[in-house]
């Protein structure tokens, strides 16, 4: 399991032998087995550091850039031409002395 809150770099992570850890800022805040203790610390951080990076509300202007920024985005990663050659088969004609 893995949780982030990336503006404040708190990050939780589940280690290979089950055990919890929470970091701030690369510094382990706790080191617990139990997952119910590292989640309410993790959340107990989290809502301080919300109140430290509040969230930004986007203007009418950065949501159309992004929203273009999307639309092209899409549009090159679904271009059904892309990497397309043509066939061994396509190459060569059925006629005779040709």
């Amino acid at each position: 399991m893995k949780m982030a809150f990336l503006p404040g770099k708190l990050l939780l992570d589940q280690l290979d032998n089950n055990t919890y850890v929470v970091t701030l800022q690369g510094k382990e805040i706790l080191h617990s087995r139990s997952k119910k203790a590292a989640v309410a610390k993790f959340n107990e951080l989290r809502a301080q550091l919300i109140k430290q990076f509040p969230t930004r509300d986007l203007t009418d202007e950065d949501k159309q850039q992004l929203l273009h920024r999307e639309i092209a985005d899409t549009l090159v990663r679904h271009n059904s031409l892309g990497g397309r050659t043509r066939s061994k088969t396509a190459a060569k004609t059925r006629t005779f002395g040709g």
